[in-house]
């Protein structure tokens, strides 16, 4: 009976402040989101397949040049309950992460006119990528003063400074989109601006909380840590973004342009569903490593299978429906059969937040990066072999067999060092009832026939059967007392 209340307050605790995350996220996915048909209005495809390729490059760089310090403060946070302690670690991987992004701001400024020769055969592109790598310097900045306020769970003040930012951001891009037409640029200097200022607001609001007294075991620590998961970032990052180079190298830009939309679109489970929940989910997993969790990782995984499994199930009936409704561009159409499987993809990536425990508790970091380079390898090779044969939406199709594929090993290899049981059923169920479903609404007529009507009737199956053949009955049971029915 004591297991299953501390289980329940575990839930309660991962649902208050994974609400309040889950929340800020949606609305700023939904102010972000904003953007999307504004830029795909302003752009053409080709334009916005320019757009992608500079995030890409300053993604990339980011991972290499935050030196994993963000991450690294994660792991060692709570290694010790002391007040001293955590204002050191916290100062210490503050100071790396500054020094990073000064390195990286200076590295677009000396090579950002190559980078723009090489990526798109002129040297035009240069303010954008030091804009860019600017801005991402900024933003993982902001990453690390954000962490510092979760493991605080100031939930609030994190909603707070996310949708500041989120909204500065947008007026700023649609502003000199709109009115100073400045094209590429726009979206650039709206993330550099509201990145830096919040960043030096919650700077000086916890500046009071740092020390310069910085021991150097906390350094070789952090970096220790760090630099191994900035090399597995940077190979994340790579593996995410790696389809759009191969097809920037076999198709026309506006093909870059459509898929990267669709990739956009895609994003939003891990906005609204895999991103807050890793918020919280990595301090709180930390926080009762010590103690019997196995139940609540369980939990934790089936809950999050059905809650995704739902999301992408609605993506994959009306994706054509909120295309037309929100993109007036019809160049960009095509998109809707890419996000679908990008969201599918995403859940997989997710589930490693819950999989990977053995690896990140034994700090077998080097496992990620060989898993990364096993699914890079995988993705090239299928990417060259089946673009040619059947466009950009191949690079879709081989994006989720690379997680399907990254996300398996990971779990195999992690439970050698911590066996990790789950609910294999009630994961693995859903998962083929949407693969199910994808292929009868892209490759039959069956529901299109029919069109909106079956769709909508085909939902209502869905959720009646998650609800009484999924929940258990004492699950349906605290859903009927939760709705009130």
């Amino acid at each position: 009976m004591e297991g299953e209340v501390s289980i329940k307050s575990k839930i309660k605790e991962l649902f208050n402040h994974g609400l309040i995350y889950g929340l800020t996220s949606s609305l700023q996915s939904i102010l972000g989101f904003l953007l999307l048909p504004i830029l795909t209005t302003y752009y053409s495809p080709a334009e916005f397949g320019v757009y992608s390729i500079i995030l890409l490059a300053s993604a990339l760089a980011s991972a290499v040049f935050y030196f994993g310090a963000s991450s690294a403060l994660g792991r060692y946070y709570y290694d010790e309950d002391s007040p001293i302690y955590r204002r050191q670690i916290v100062s210490t991987a503050l100071f790396v992460t500054i020094f990073g992004a000064i390195l990286l701001v200076l590295f677009s400024v000396l090579f950002g006119k190559k980078m723009s020769i090489l990526l798109f055969s002129c040297p035009d592109y240069h303010l954008h990528l030091v804009l860019a790598f600017s801005g991402a310097a900024f933003g993982f900045l902001l990453n690390t003063m954000t962490l510092l306020l979760r493991y605080e769970k100031r939930s609030k003040l994190f909603m707070i400074i996310t949708l500041t930012g989120v909204v500065i951001n947008f007026i700023i891009t649609y502003l000199l989109l709109t009115r100073f037409h400045l094209g590429v640029l726009a979206p650039l200097y709206g993330s550099f601006f509201s990145m830096g200022l919040c960043f030096f607001y919650l700077l000086i609001l916890k500046f009071s909380d740092l020390t310069f007294n910085i021991k150097w075991n906390h350094v070789k620590k952090i970096l220790s840590f760090g630099l191994q998961l900035s090399v597995s970032g940077l190979l994340f990052y790579f593996l995410d973004y790696v389809d759009r180079l191969i097809i920037k190298d076999l198709l026309p830009m506006s093909d870059v342009g459509i898929y990267s939309l669709g990739c956009r679109i895609g994003v939003i489970i891990n906005v609204i569903l895999i991103l807050p929940f890793s918020l919280i989910w990595a301090p709180i997993r930390m926080q009762y490593a010590n103690s019997n969790n196995q139940k609540f990782t369980i939990t934790v995984a089936s809950y999050l299978a059905i809650i995704g499994f739902i999301i992408v199930a609605i993506s994959v009936l009306f994706g054509e429906e909120m295309m037309s409704l929100i993109f007036s561009n019809n160049k960009y159409a095509d998109a809707a059969k890419v996000f679908p499987l990008i969201m599918l993809s995403l859940l997989f990536y997710g589930f490693q937040n819950i999989v990977d425990f053995g690896i990140y508790m034994n700090n077998k970091i080097y496992f990620y990066i060989i898993i990364s380079l096993i699914g890079i390898m995988f993705n090239i090779l299928m990417n060259y072999w089946l673009i040619p044969h059947f466009g950009f939406i191949a690079s879709a199709y081989v994006t989720f067999l690379t997680y399907f594929i990254t996300t398996s090993l990971i779990y195999l290899i992690s439970s050698k060092y911590h066996k990790m049981e789950l609910e294999w059923k009630r994961i693995f169920i859903p998962f083929v009832v949407l693969i199910t479903l994808y292929y009868i609404v892209n490759f039959t007529t069956i529901i299109n026939y029919y069109s909106l009507l079956i769709k909508i009737l085909v939902a209502i199956v869905l959720i009646l059967g998650v609800i009484f053949c999924w929940l258990s009955k004492k699950e349906q049971k605290i859903l009927r007392k939760f709705l009130k029915v």
